[in-house]
């Protein structure tokens, strides 16, 4: 094993996850604690902290850790590294310069990205789009998030909100209140809280996703239609994008996109219907990542971004950031196939 190493961290409302990661993307040593949300910013950063330095301890002898990629929940000003917008998952995490307090305490140079935008590079570096460099990455669970990656780099936004595909507008979702205060948006209609909502107001019990999926395979028609729904209206959306974005892949993550065929069909007849004649074929895949995805993808970010630490304060020309290597990916199964 040679190589400088990276650490990786993913910051949520329930857990902080954290890894060492060697130069070929082997991960050395993984750890996880709760985060005490509860107990506010201070707690979260001294959890955090605390396990970066654990993680740091496992280096081998020789092999420097010369970087830091941390993935959180809520909105990020890549620029400065500061959470610029967090919900009441982690109360008081709004305003959290994360990366000055990460590089104060560890002496390392840090960047900061939203969870979702280093999972999707996570699947880009070492999975499902492993070998590509545009696609598309969307994940529906409690709610609906995204992240686009062009050209090997994530798409940002002046403000850190680019690629929150669940805030883009839709027909079904018409008159249906969002999350974000505003109406009509694809949360309101294609996440899980959503699905659930549905079907409950058709006349149905208070069921959780999955259980509406095994409803769904059992013949339950309202099931059925809610997850119809959720999945033509996802696929409307992403047909969009995928018209303007033309990446090489989608790859769909998330509980609901455990909900079988009765979700992934509309889904696959909702791209082809709103995306370019030349684009319907798009693939759609299942992530192959699970174990520290997020950890792992924050600790690439690091790697093929930052500058070592014995050119931080050379030269008055800015370095741009590294492209990701391309690697050619083994056959990927098509999202949904049995």
């Amino acid at each position: 094993m040679t190589g400088p190493l990276h650490l990786g961290a993913d910051i949520g409302g329930t857990k902080i996850e954290g890894v060492l990661v060697a130069a070929d993307g082997t991960v050395l040593a993984h750890h996880r604690v709760p985060t005490p949300a509860r107990e506010g910013r201070d707690a979260v950063l001294g959890a955090l902290l605390t396990l970066l330095a654990e993680l740091r301890g496992h280096a081998p002898a020789g092999l420097p850790v010369v970087g830091v990629g941390l993935g959180t929940h809520g909105v990020v000003s890549h620029h400065d590294g500061v959470v610029t917008l967090a919900s009441g998952a982690l109360p008081g995490w709004t305003g959290t310069p994360l990366r000055r307090a990460v590089e104060e305490e560890l002496g390392l140079p840090v960047v900061v990205d939203n969870d979702v935008n280093v999972l999707a590079y996570a699947e880009m570096a070492f999975g499902a789009g492993q070998g590509h460099q545009d696609l598309l990455f969307v994940t529906v669970g409690t709610g609906v998030g995204g992240a686009v990656i062009t050209d090997g780099r994530l798409l940002r936004g002046e403000h850190g909100s680019g690629g929150e595909l669940g805030h883009a507008p839709v027909a079904a979702a018409a008159g249906l209140p969002c999350s974000c205060g505003a109406e009509g948006h694809l949360d309101a209609v294609a996440s899980g809280t959503a699905i659930a909502r549905a079907y409950t107001a058709a006349g149905g019990a208070e069921l959780s996703t999955s259980q509406i999926a095994r409803r769904a395979a059992e013949g339950d028609p309202r099931a059925q239609t809610a997850l119809a729904v959720a999945g033509s209206a996802l696929g409307e959306a992403v047909g969009g994008l995928v018209s303007v974005l033309d990446p090489a892949l989608v790859v769909i993550g998330g509980g609901v996109a455990s909900c079988g065929d009765h979700w992934w069909e509309p889904l696959r007849r909702g791209v082809r219907a709103a995306a370019l004649p030349l684009l319907r074929d798009v693939p759609l895949r299942r992530p192959r990542l699970t174990r520290a995805a997020a950890a792992r993808g924050a600790a690439a970010l690091a790697a093929r971004t930052l500058l070592p630490p014995s050119s931080r304060q050379a030269p008055a020309t800015p370095r741009a950031p590294a492209r990701p290597e391309a690697a050619e990916s083994p056959g990927t199964a098509e999202a949904g196939a049995a």
